[in-house]
């Protein structure tokens, strides 16, 4: 028998497996799910008089802060339960919550070439989603991106320094956060993910103790590390010094043991993927494009509340 229900923080112990390592934290937060649920698919199998439930399938929400927007941070369904609609009702019981809500739109990320892209679209057409538009390429990567020559030109110019980002006080993330919008575009912001950055390698850039630049990394597995926002000021675009800052971040990545390592890279941002594809490319284990669909939530009265979808 399923059962497929919003989960209370204390009953997510079970599930937190089954989504990405850095969302978990939005499985417990205690604020009434203001800016985060979720819906868990529970399995009871019964033998011999007992019943034993299994956690088999989970779809994260998070709500954005540009203002009615939600997005889908991950649905999961293990293995051995996929193929018998529990991914749909998943989603269905997630959208059923979210009309009783005030958000407009809901948006769902994925990525071309995999074994489950088809599967991903024919959902995406049978319920109503926009047609997906590209929003950025994603390269992946293992331990042999250590052969590259460049993870070694880690030293920076004169005046600049690296600093480990989770260490950056409250007055310049102020700062920071105030010139969004003018020193640095919303989707190369180091604020834009509630979701925890991984310490270990996410890294900040000062010149003359001012901050200049960042590369924001988030732990989506165990082995694995997401390099999301790379950004340096205009002005320093052509020293290299971007790179040093992934180079470096990198290093660490490897040293810490982390194999594996995804990089995004966003259609907006023309100069910096055409380094990934010089850079990167040759020591890929595989290049994808990352798309993105959108749902106009409707209201329990039948309204839409607003909005068009970009």
């Amino acid at each position: 028998m399923l059962i497929v229900k919003r989960l209370d923080p204390a009953a997510c112990m079970p599930y937190e497996t089954l989504t990405y390592h850095y969302a978990r934290s939005l499985l417990y937060r205690e604020d009434g799910g203001r800016t985060s649920f979720a819906v868990g698919a529970e399995w009871t199998e019964w033998s011999e008089g007992t019943s034993k439930a299994k956690a088999v399938g989970l779809v994260v929400i998070h709500f954005r802060e540009d203002g009615g927007n939600a997005e889908v941070v991950s649905v999961f369904v293990k293995a051995a339960y996929r193929r018998q609609g529990i991914g749909t009702a998943l989603l269905r019981e997630a959208e059923r919550i979210l009309r009783d809500m005030p958000c407009e739109r809901l948006s769902f990320t994925y990525y071309s070439g995999k074994a489950i892209t088809p599967a991903v679209e024919a959902f995406l057409h049978r319920e109503g989603w926009s047609e997906p538009v590209s929003e950025g390429k994603v390269y992946q990567t293992d331990k042999r991106i250590a052969d590259a020559a460049w993870i070694r030109k880690t030293a920076m110019p004169k005046g600049m320094r690296s600093f480990y980002w989770h260490e950056i006080g409250p007055e310049e993330k102020a700062r920071l956060l105030e010139a969004e919008g003018s020193l640095y575009p919303a989707f190369l912001s180091p604020f834009k993910s509630k979701l925890p950055a991984e310490e270990s390698n996410s890294l900040g850039l000062r010149l003359h103790g001012e901050t200049v630049g960042w590369c924001m990394t988030y732990r989506i597995a165990d082995d694995t590390v997401l390099y999301d926002s790379v950004y340096v000021t205009p002005e320093l675009r052509l020293s290299g010094c971007a790179f040093m800052l992934i180079a470096q971040s990198i290093s660490i990545q490897l040293e810490r043991g982390i194999p594996k390592a995804i990089f995004a890279v966003n259609n907006e941002a023309p100069f910096m993927r055409k380094m990934l594809d010089r850079w990167l490319m040759p020591y890929a284990t595989g290049v994808s494009e990352r798309r993105a669909a959108y749902k106009t939530i409707m209201t329990t009265r039948g309204q839409a509340h607003g909005g068009s979808i970009g």
